[in-house]
């Protein structure tokens, strides 16, 4: 007799969480939706009340995200993830027991799903052994998980915003020459010579800065698409000449010639 696996769906968007149970209503003969869950708080109580044999699972979720869940369930069900990120690097992350679906899901991409899940728990495969195994299991799931985690790109921002009085204005990251660090605040210059106060610190915006944007001294990060010329200057230090309104000079940091060097460098 098939086996039907009792599942749960664990998204905190309630569109997706309709969608998918949509989907798998073409696979009744093969999965059971037992529960949904709408954060990863719920989502872990559930799992180990109800110990389903499958879980699609969401990454970011409030209370819990799905690494947090998956690190403290008792009860360790076959996971597919589903995720709104289209991550490059997914069919390297692929393993016998677990799958992603990128949202928005196409049932095509569901039924390979599906049917990888009945192949690896035929009790006549070879991976069967393994996935009954619910030690070794955990220890796969977590370990892709966390390199998943670690590959997801981050989101680039596109713009800074600028409070000036009563209003905002959004400075284009193009238009930004570099950020100089001014006690507790970060004043930012533009190519057209403009200066604004922003309250965020210098290593709070580097790490929503993407790659065009590098440090070079404690106080100061620059657009190196902005840099026009690089001389040596005295104490193993540089001197960045910016292509901006003002012609701008920056020294860079004793520390930093490393990270110089590699700009002089095809």
């Amino acid at each position: 007799m098939k086996k039907i696996y009792r599942a749960i769906i664990a998204d905190d968007e309630p569109l997706a969480r309709q969608r998918l149970r949509g989907l798998l209503a073409s696979f009744v003969n093969t999965v059971d939706i037992i529960a949904e869950a709408e954060n990863g708080t719920q989502a872990l109580e559930m799992i180990d009340s109800l110990q389903p044999d499958l879980l699609f699972l969401d990454i970011q979720m409030p209370g819990k995200t799905g690494f947090e869940v998956l690190q403290q369930v008792n009860h360790l069900p076959t996971v597919i993830f589903c995720t709104a990120y289209d991550q490059y690097a997914l069919e390297a992350f692929e393993t016998p027991s677990i799958d992603y679906l990128v949202k928005p899901i196409k049932v095509e991409r569901l039924q390979k799903s599906i049917n990888k899940l009945e192949l690896l728990m035929n009790n006549d495969h070879p991976q069967s052994n393994k996935l009954t195994s619910e030690e070794n299991a955990r220890e796969t799931m977590l370990s892709v998980l966390d390199q998943y985690m670690k590959a997801k790109p981050a989101r680039s921002i596109t713009s800074i915003p600028v409070r000036l009085r009563d209003r905002m204005i959004f400075v284009s990251m193009d238009q930004i020459a570099w950020f100089e660090a001014s006690d507790k605040y970060v004043n930012l210059h533009t190519r057209d010579g403009q200066k604004y106060l922003l309250e965020q610190s210098l290593n709070y915006l580097q790490k929503k800065l993407d790659d065009r944007f590098l440090r070079v001294q404690r106080g100061c990060v620059v657009n190196k698409d902005m840099i026009m010329e690089i001389k040596k200057y005295m104490g193993g230090k540089y001197l960045l000449k910016m292509c901006d309104t003002h012609m701008s000079h920056i020294t860079t940091g004793r520390s930093y010639m490393e990270v110089i060097k590699g700009l002089m460098t095809l």
